[in-house]
């Protein structure tokens, strides 16, 4: 790795020490580690290999799904959002991949070609999204056929604000569908995301989808960092260049910032085309040294600029943490108007990933 390389530090021990929490909060339950998005920008292959104790994994796509089975990955792989025509039907198939079946497009494929899978029946209870409504359900289990019901999923909408009455509704909404069910497979629940795992007992069923909680951010509005979370992913980059700037001077494009004496300015090797927020607030920290300093100037394509202290001593070489070890992502999310998922997705493919593990 160059030292000139920006650089995303994925602690797998981390990610297992988050999955042991998903057991401790949900001992009763399996648990189907989410992977999809490159198990949100942490990379899948190498996230996976470290969960072996995971029941299933989750992915949005079947290229997601392929990816792992070629690397080795034995663990059952479900589909979330199902397939969508023939091709990815056959490699559901030739892959032995689960299939979640939410569309009544779906299910005609599936007679269609003849095709048996295993499925999971996604129901919408209020996410407005993807399910079927509550009172087809059972004319769509009715016509399944041959098909294997693994069992029912939906997803909760609000579960991340704890204030919302919301889940309690879905919670029943599904209930009142699932009552009077007696087809195999039909009792058999999953409904909570990460913030259902830590915020709302009752949605712990038979199987869990912890996603974001895994890589250590909080899946709670007010983003605030959870003690019992570690932080997985340290996102650094070198300095490239100190110099002066002289009382009066402006810093990069558009010349937000002017400099009110004189002082020093650090240009790290990082920009928006590698993942870091151009709509970031200015003045966010940044660490140097374990020290936080301030972000001054637009954010441009491969560098951000950073205002020292006049005793600080920095060259180029030295690296900056943008978020991570010492820098919670929740507080850069808040500082651009979003959330922890955005920014883990939105590392590039350009920044080198690189894993710790203890063994």
């Amino acid at each position: 790795m160059s030292s000139r390389q920006v650089t995303a530090l994925v602690d797998l021990d981390a990610i297992s020490s988050n999955f042991n929490l998903v057991r401790h909060h949900a001992p009763n339950s399996c648990a189907m580690a989410i992977m999809k998005a490159d198990a949100y920008g942490h990379g899948a292959i190498r996230v996976a290999q470290s969960l072996p104790a995971a029941d299933a994994f989750g992915v949005a796509r079947v290229s997601e799904a392929v990816e792992l089975r070629e690397a080795g990955i034995g663990q059952p792989i479900c589909l979330l959002e199902g397939v969508n025509d023939r091709e990815e039907l056959n490699l559901a198939s030739i892959f032995e991949l689960q299939v979640v079946i939410h569309d009544q497009s779906q299910l005609e494929l599936l007679e269609r070609s003849g095709a048996r899978r295993k499925i999971w029946l996604k129901i919408d209870t209020g996410m407005g999204r993807l399910g079927f409504s509550p009172e087809t359900v059972p004319e769509v289990l009715a016509s399944l056929g041959k098909q294997t019901l693994l069992g029912v999923m939906t997803h909760l909408s609000e579960a991340s604000d704890p204030s919302s009455t919301k889940t309690d509704l879905q919670l029943m909404r599904l209930q009142e569908v699932i009552g009077n069910l007696e087809q195999p497979g039909a009792k058999t629940l999953s409904i909570a995301n990460s913030a259902g795992i830590l915020g709302h007992a009752a949605s712990l069923a038979d199987w869990v989808r912890p996603g974001l909680m895994l890589y250590g951010a909080t899946p709670f509005d007010d983003l605030k960092p959870m003690d019992e979370l570690h932080p997985a992913m340290t996102f650094s980059a070198p300095v490239i260049a100190v110099h002066a700037v002289k009382a009066g001077e402006s810093v990069g494009y558009g010349g937000i910032f002017t400099a009110a004496e004189d002082t020093r300015v650090a240009v790290i090797a990082a920009g928006y085309a590698d993942g870091y927020p151009r709509e970031i607030a200015q003045g966010a920290p940044i660490l140097l040294h374990g020290e936080r300093r301030k972000l001054v100037g637009n954010v441009s394509m491969d560098m951000i600029c950073v205002e020292l202290e006049p005793s600080d001593v920095v060259q180029p070489s030295d690296r900056a943490v943008l978020w991570g070890e010492g820098l919670a992502i929740e507080e850069i999310a808040a500082l651009c108007g979003t959330i922890p998922y955005t920014l883990m997705t939105g590392v590039s493919s350009r920044v080198y990933r690189h894993y710790r593990v203890s063994n």
